[in-house]
């Protein structure tokens, strides 16, 4: 099966239109990706929408959607399908356990078909337009005005989007482009996936893992770096929930590690410019956390509960 798809960042601002210009209206946030299927040997066609809380979780989501197809075919025809299950798989252990808020929800022309967790009722509501206008996406946002002045709700609609993962999958090749952009800088490579022999074919699904692999850990950096600054300087509470956190996150990282290395082993993969090294990305986060850390580190000394000669040595 080849397979093209991008993951999208989106931010939704609704605003009435007779609002002052101190209301900052009602924001809806969202990762959205299609999930589009279609099996060469039997003609058979599906698509999918997935959206969720983090960029990791929606790409994990649409691998699994992928593997289910091209493991056992067409998934709306199934009566003993159970997304709970997929979700579960996609979400346990380190996501599960610490992210309390995650949500998740895939879509089949512009209706729910699967639920998890709270999100914002708008983005409901830009799928069905989005089916009605028969997946030209780019009138969803007019179409949802229209609609809610319809319902006698004159609204505007900001819409603002960015591209995180782009990916195009053959048997013989897996193209992905990550980019991922924080106040600090924007990461970008490309990595490219061929089978080592001729007995073998690209995984869609599990090069869409490894893809989320490299998006999860890029952003977990950031986390550990905090947890090891936060550590060195004496601002967390041995056996605490954060120390328990700063300890799963860098074990999940690890995780992320060789899951990436197991894929470099059975293909041959090539990087542009180079493969990030989660390594680097938590030096660097460190450098950024002691700097956001100095003035709460201060703030102890000045009240005393640092003393300042102990802490130096």
């Amino acid at each position: 099966m080849d397979f093209k798809s991008s993951l999208i960042r989106e931010k939704f601002i609704i605003r009435d239109v007779n609002a002052s210009d101190d209301d900052d209206g009602v924001i809806a946030l969202s990762n959205r990706m299609v999930v589009p299927l279609h099996s060469k040997a039997t003609g058979e066609k599906e698509e999918f929408v997935v959206r969720a809380q983090n960029m990791h979780s929606c790409v994990r989501f649409a691998a699994m959607i992928v593997k289910e197809f091209q493991d056992k075919g067409p998934l709306m025809q199934r009566k003993n399908l159970h997304w709970g299950d997929l979700w579960a798989e996609v979400t346990k252990g380190y996501e599960g356990e610490w992210n309390p808020l995650i949500w998740g929800v895939v879509y089949h022309k512009g209706r729910v078909v699967f639920e998890y967790g709270e999100r914002h009722a708008f983005l409901d509501i830009i799928e069905k337009c989005d089916a009605a206008n028969k997946d030209d996406y780019s009138k969803s946002i007019p179409f949802a005005e229209d609609a809610f002045k319809a319902a006698g709700k004159d609204v505007t609609i900001h819409y603002d989007s960015n591209i995180a993962l782009v990916v195009s999958f053959t048997k013989q090749e897996a193209k992905c482009g990550v980019i991922l952009r924080s106040a600090q800088r924007t990461t970008t490579f490309n990595f490219n996936a061929r089978p080592r022999s001729r007995d073998i074919d690209v995984k869609v699904s599990q090069s869409l893992t490894v893809s989320a692999a490299f998006l999860e850990g890029i952003q977990l950096a950031f986390q550990v770096g905090m947890y090891n600054r936060k550590l060195a300087n004496g601002l967390i509470d041995k056996f605490s929930d954060e120390d328990r956190k700063g300890k799963r996150s860098l074990e999940r990282m690890n995780a992320l590690n060789s899951a990436i290395t197991k894929y470099e082993q059975t293909y041959d993969v090539t990087y542009r410019p180079e493969r990030p090294a989660f390594s680097q990305a938590i030096t660097k986060a460190e450098e950024m956390a002691q700097d956001i850390l100095a003035p709460l580190i201060e703030e102890k000394f000045s009240s005393g509960e640092f003393d300042e000669s102990e802490w130096i040595k």
